[in-house]
């Protein structure tokens, strides 16, 4: 006897359980297709109350308005994907995705040169001040007399060149170089985008 109960139980929690999936796949069908409830209410000839009642569960569809909703979900979920053939307004989409693609490509290219730009110049501005130091360390050493003789000139330069060879350094460019591979990476994603599209 109570395994008879037991079962019966358990069928009922399963029913209820498929139905509450059913209706939850069926609940996603107004979302599927981007309508209101209104709209879905209208496309299935009930009320907007009788439709939001089925959507929580609450009450069930007429026969009729089940069918056609049925209908509707084999349509979605069978259909062929949508392609420009199907769907002639997907050209003017894709057309409008290339152009997205296409103009960030120019953003990208321009933004390229000026790192590239901005690298090359922040490295010769290092290259100069590191030739400057190593000159002054060499006068220090081998050129002591010539190196009294202008150690006030000298201290100037090696602070200037210090001075450039901390602003222009290698964690410096370091960070440009970063900037640029990441600018690449993003030019290789843009032109696998544009290729996709053709």
């Amino acid at each position: 006897m109570w395994q008879k109960i037991r079962l019966e139980r358990n069928a009922t929690r399963y029913t209820q359980k498929q139905k509450a999936n059913d209706m939850e796949k069926d609940k996603k069908i107004g979302e599927y297709l981007g309508m209101k409830q209104e709209n879905m209410a209208m496309l299935l000839r009930v009320t907007r109350t009788q439709w939001s009642m089925y959507e929580i569960g609450e009450r069930d569809l007429p026969l009729a308005a089940k069918n056609q909703l049925a209908s509707m979900l084999a349509f979605i979920h069978q259909s062929e994907p949508a392609t420009v053939e199907n769907f002639p307004h997907l050209e003017s989409q894709q057309a409008k995705i290339k152009k997205v693609y296409e103009d960030q490509q120019l953003v990208n290219t321009h933004r390229i040169m000026m790192v590239e730009r901005k690298l090359a110049l922040i490295e010769k501005k290092y290259e100069y001040a590191m030739t400057g130091l190593k000159f002054i360390r060499f006068l220090e050493l081998h050129e002591a007399q010539l190196y009294q003789k202008h150690k006030e000139l000298l201290e100037e330069l090696q602070g200037t060149a210090e001075e450039a060879v901390h602003k222009n350094g290698l964690h410096v460019q370091a960070k440009q170089q970063l900037k640029l591979q990441i600018l690449l990476q993003e030019a290789i994603i843009i032109e696998n985008g544009l290729q996709e599209l053709e």
